[in-house]
């Protein structure tokens, strides 16, 4: 986990106030709520503004409190509505198809919650959408990975149409004593303990059709979503902009030439921005070559040949010495140790 400074902003207002609203149903009035949280309901309406840790904290352990419910997460999640996730919400449920829609939340869930990070990893039988915490989350990490995991769950079934028995979900933490909370909002195998959150899904569900599938409005909301992300990133900080778009992609690692084009820019521009940041385009390639090397030895049955075509290698053997550089071993010999 990547411990962050306890200031960063956290999560989009709007599940703030998504958040009292369900508490007022439950007969907890909003002043009481927020009380201690350094947070108002009149700002919370009028400001966009992301809410940091030193606020999320103690709201959700009040929430928790106030409510007596140890699952109090599962049930939030499950009265989140599409329109709560904003742009990003209305891209997933346009979307083509499953694939399309995950491929939208790695890119744009940050927009909604830059504490999270999303990504995309394969095997062999699956596509994993996994969600892993950017900074300590403290008391709230339970109850807010709760709710994105049926936040997740309940997108993918709208789309769909039905239940999906056939997908497995891993959860960060050790089974919790209210976990038939669980089973009755989830279908599909659940797991606890595991490294990070993941939903697991044959890879043939990906390619399922979304019911809610609009070119036009999916178009739409994208732009919105880029226009925000290039907001958040920093539209002068290309390092940053490179660093989110080698993240959590499935396909290979683009080449210098295909980067600039994505970013706008000429290559020489490219290389000349990021020299400025102290470093180079090959150095960042290599920074997601290790990344992605290192899943695919741990979690995958996939030979090393084969890896290192899915990185961009020419051949296995530039793939073996950039490997012994990167972890002191080769391929083989780090996925024997991982697997004792």
């Amino acid at each position: 986990m990547i411990h962050a400074h306890w200031l960063t902003p956290a999560f989009h207002p709007s599940y703030v106030r998504l958040l009292c609203v369900l508490m007022r149903r439950r007969g907890v009035t909003t002043a009481t709520l927020l009380e201690g949280t350094g947070l108002e309901w009149e700002r919370l309406v009028d400001s966009g503004a992301a809410i940091g840790l030193p606020q999320i904290r103690p709201l959700v352990h009040a929430a928790l409190t106030l409510s007596g419910d140890p699952a109090l997460g599962l049930e939030f999640g499950a009265a989140i509505p599409v329109s709560g996730h904003g742009a990003v919400g209305y891209a997933a449920v346009a979307s083509r198809d499953v694939r399309q829609a995950l491929e939208t939340i790695v890119r744009y869930g940050r927009l909604r919650g830059s504490a999270l990070e999303f990504r995309l990893a394969t095997d062999a039988a699956h596509t994993m959408l996994q969600v892993r915490e950017r900074i300590d989350l403290g008391v709230a990490r339970v109850p807010l990975m709760e709710t994105v995991l049926v936040v997740l769950v309940k997108l993918l079934e709208s789309l769909v149409g039905h239940a999906l028995e056939e997908m497995e979900c891993a959860l960060p933490y050790p089974r919790p004593p209210w976990v038939e909370s669980y089973r009755r909002r989830l279908s599909g195998r659940l797991a606890f303990g595991a490294d990070c959150m993941e939903l697991r899904l044959p890879h043939p569900l990906l390619d399922l059709p979304c019911l809610t599938a609009d070119l036009q409005g999916y178009a739409a909301a994208v732009q919105e979503c880029e226009k925000a992300l290039v907001q958040l990133l920093g539209e002068g900080n290309v390092l940053q902009q490179v660093r989110a778009r080698l993240q959590g992609r499935s396909d290979a690692l683009p080449t210098c030439e295909a980067m600039a084009a994505e970013l706008h820019m000429s290559t020489r521009t490219l290389l000349r921005r990021l020299k400025q940041h102290g470093t180079s385009y090959q150095a960042l390639l290599d920074e997601g070559r290790k990344e992605q090397a290192q899943w695919y030895l741990q979690h995958t049955a996939r030979s090393v040949e084969s890896i290192a075509e899915a990185l961009g290698y020419q051949d296995t053997s530039n793939f073996s010495r950039s490997f012994r550089r990167w972890f002191g071993v080769p391929p083989s010999a780090f996925r024997q140790r991982k697997n004792r």
